[in-house]
């Protein structure tokens, strides 16, 4: 009766921190990032230049419900639960205890992280339910010997290679867990999961053998750069504490280097030493650790099943305390960010204009903008590809790109010279006088440049002793043929490095 009561527990606390991110989705407006994804679902493709393909289709899959960010987060929140699932069904098929599931959904749904992850639109919400579903399938699969669990394999491991180029690292991981002696029998079985595996995943390298391979060449060498530094592999470790909670961290560390279990070593550990080798070089995200991560909270669960009732209870304070309390403050943020405008200001920390408040101030920036563009028959123009798909989602407007960035490359495709624009509105968050580059190439581009009205709104809370967040236009006027193309720095040396 105590562990059915503690299991009810457990997933109880797993679905209240599930409807408590999708009432932190719906109080946010999006950022950035996850309006370009939205824009990738409106144009569904087997690829695109900066990801695989699957965070558009998940976005797609319930783009029926609407326009609003709720919608656009909904099938992120439901990666989350199913993750968490997965995550326990693979630490109860890998230890035969139903506790060490209930952990392991338990660390999945509390790591501060996950948030992000699960909460947000982003690639690592259908990843992290892929490489779950994976191991899952993984340790089923390794202890019946039955086809069918493999190829149910090979289907998750290819749904997290159209995920996240980091499936390659589970793909290996679980190939070397089948060489272990533990599980050696089960090769044959994951030969052809690995072929399922790539036959899924065929499509998206199909689209990048017809477009030149852009994904790899973006991810393998556009966004690498840096310089060797030695403190940023301990930097990132620390970060990782911070991100997933030190509890968790700390345990799964200790999982990671006592390992026992060859499905969660090697699922887990090439890739953490990896990245943090990768460190060494340049910036390394905390949220790439998240594949890692799931495989160490099963370990986590098979290892914390096996303590005694007394070892359970001491340790699983100090494991999941901190993680409650970080993931309560990060919804508290969330749930109720004029509480926590109103705090800062009363700590009497200083507040600018472009601190995190600034995504209040999108929606109505971009109904006003709507309005001035229809009113004078222009079309708007930024050098952002967020902020260009912040103003198309709440503002209905189609999104022209411009500027030499090589973030953003696939909403270039969007819009061209072949759009025979009349007249263009460019919309920057910083004065042009302030940007001597823009200034230069607007003057080449635009038989006529002016400036237009600079548009002004508080951050939330409305505290009008912060200044208020300032949005700057130029008009652009006599357009050549070639107006994006100059904009878009083509055949200077800025443009060719793109």
């Amino acid at each position: 009766m105590r562990a059915s009561r503690i299991g009810l527990i457990v997933w109880s606390a797993v679905l209240i921190v599930t409807a408590l991110r999708a009432i932190f989705d719906a109080k946010l407006p999006l950022t950035g990032d996850e309006a370009y994804y939205w824009e990738w679902s409106r144009r569904l493709a087997a690829g695109y230049v900066d990801h695989p393909p699957a965070v558009a289709f998940t976005i797609a899959a319930l783009a029926w419900l609407g326009r609003t960010p709720f919608a656009v987060r909904l099938p992120f929140v439901l990666c989350g639960l199913g993750a968490a699932i997965a995550a326990a069904g693979a630490a109860n098929a890998i230890s035969g205890d139903r506790r060490a599931g209930w952990i392991a959904a338990l660390a999945v749904s509390l790591a501060p992280m996950n948030i992000v992850a699960f909460g947000m639109v982003s690639p690592d919400g259908p990843f992290a339910l892929a490489w779950a579903l994976s191991l899952y399938c993984a340790a089923r699969a390794f202890r019946s010997r039955a086809w069918s669990w493999f190829v149910l394999l090979g289907v998750a491991l290819g749904l997290a290679l159209l995920s996240r180029f980091f499936a390659v690292a589970l793909v290996f991981g679980i190939v070397a867990a089948a060489c272990s002696k533990q599980y050696r029998s089960a090769l044959p079985g994951v030969v052809v999961s690995v072929a399922i595996a790539c036959a899924v995943w065929s499509p998206f390298l199909l689209w990048n053998a017809s477009h030149e391979w852009t994904s790899f060449t973006f991810a393998l060498v556009q966004r690498h750069a840096g310089e060797i530094q030695l403190a940023r592999p301990f930097l990132m470790y620390a970060l990782g504490a911070i991100g997933f909670s030190p509890g968790l961290w700390i345990a799964a560390t200790i999982v990671a280097l006592r390992p026992k279990e060859p499905l969660v070593t090697w699922t887990a550990l090439p890739l953490c030493v990896a990245l943090l080798a990768l460190a060494l070089r340049e910036n390394v995200e905390v949220y790439w650790f998240i594949g890692p991560f799931i495989s160490l909270t099963a370990g986590l669960g098979v290892v914390f099943a096996g303590w005694d009732n007394g070892k359970q209870a001491r340790r699983g304070a100090w494991i999941f305390a901190p993680a409650i309390v970080l993931t309560a403050l990060v919804f508290f943020a969330g749930i109720a960010p004029g509480a926590v405008y109103a705090g800062v200001r009363h700590a009497g920390l200083r507040l600018n204009e472009g601190g995190p408040f600034e995504l209040f101030t999108y929606p109505r920036l971009a109904r006003d903008v709507r309005a001035l563009a229809q009113a004078h028959r222009a079309d708007v123009m930024t050098d952002g590809y967020g902020f260009s798909s912040l103003i198309d989602f709440y503002g209905n407007l189609r999104p022209i790109l411009i500027g030499y960035d090589a973030q953003g490359q696939e909403a270039r495709r969007w819009f061209t010279d072949a759009g025979h624009p009349q007249l263009l509105l460019f919309l920057d968050k910083v004065p042009l006088s302030k940007r001597p580059d823009f200034t230069k190439q607007l003057a080449l581009a635009c038989k006529h440049v002016t400036a237009g009205p600079v548009l002004s709104y508080p951050l939330a809370g409305d505290d009008l002793s912060v200044p208020p967040r300032r949005y700057y236009t130029t008009w652009c006027a006599g357009i050549k043929p070639d107006t994006i193309a100059t904009l878009r720095w083509a055949n200077t040396p800025l443009g060719l490095q793109r």
